[in-house]
């Protein structure tokens, strides 16, 4: 009988993983620009207010907090990775963000409820325990806050293949599944939109009054 892998392995293997990664992730070339490209429709399809206290989860070489700086809207921005040689690329092309290597685990120990947004972009499927981490998202928005998580879905086959394959995947989900997820979480989904070929993005509002469970169509 195979033995079940802990969440401390599971955390160390996504940790080597991306430390690894992190000489290619910039390097010019397809990989790159499809990542980028990914990360730049996230962002385009927010109208993001002005001042608004934003957190990056996984924000890796900060591609994401790059883009959010350079609108010039006085956002108060914060990026969380595992990874320490992802941050260290992240700190040389970002001016006034607050970078913290961390787990999601440790959100709670590390953050107040008074995020404005959350971004979880192209790395949700190297998160463990994906309900119990969405409803932490969840806690740490204002009322009335969004959760945006955009990943890949490479087909319910696909999806399968690059859950065993992919180090640290920890499952992919498909649009259906991903408002499943939210709504249990107390979201209420906002939209769902498809960037490019294989990615969804999905986004959540925390409901000044609780939400309900159920109480939004999940078809």
């Amino acid at each position: 009988m195979q033995r079940q892998i802990t969440l401390s392995e599971l955390e160390q293997t996504n940790e080597k993983f991306f430390d690894f990664w992190s000489r290619f992730y910039d390097k010019k070339g397809f990989f790159s620009r499809f990542l980028f490209n990914i990360v730049y429709k996230t962002i385009k399809s927010i109208n993001i207010k002005q001042g608004s206290k934003i957190l990056d989860v996984g924000c890796g070489t900060g591609n994401l907090l790059y883009l959010l700086e350079r609108q010039k809207k006085n956002f108060k921005l914060y990026g969380i990775d595992i990874s320490e040689k992802m941050l260290e690329v992240a700190e040389k092309k970002l001016n006034n963000v607050s970078l913290i290597r961390t787990s999601v685990f440790n959100l709670d120990k590390k953050f107040k409820n008074n995020f404005d947004y959350i971004f979880v972009v192209d790395v949700f499927h190297h998160i463990p325990e994906q309900e119990k981490t969405t409803k932490k998202f969840h806690r740490l928005l204002k009322n009335n806050g969004k959760l945006i998580i955009t990943d890949f879905d490479f087909g319910k086959t696909f999806n399968y293949i690059f859950h065993v394959i992919e180090p640290g995947n920890s499952g992919l989900n498909n649009k259906k599944q991903m408002k499943t997820l939210f709504i249990k979480s107390g979201f209420f989904v906002e939209k769902q939109k498809k960037l490019g070929l294989f990615s969804i993005m999905t986004v959540g509002i925390k409901m000044k009054n609780k939400y309900k469970n159920g109480k939004q169509n999940n078809s």
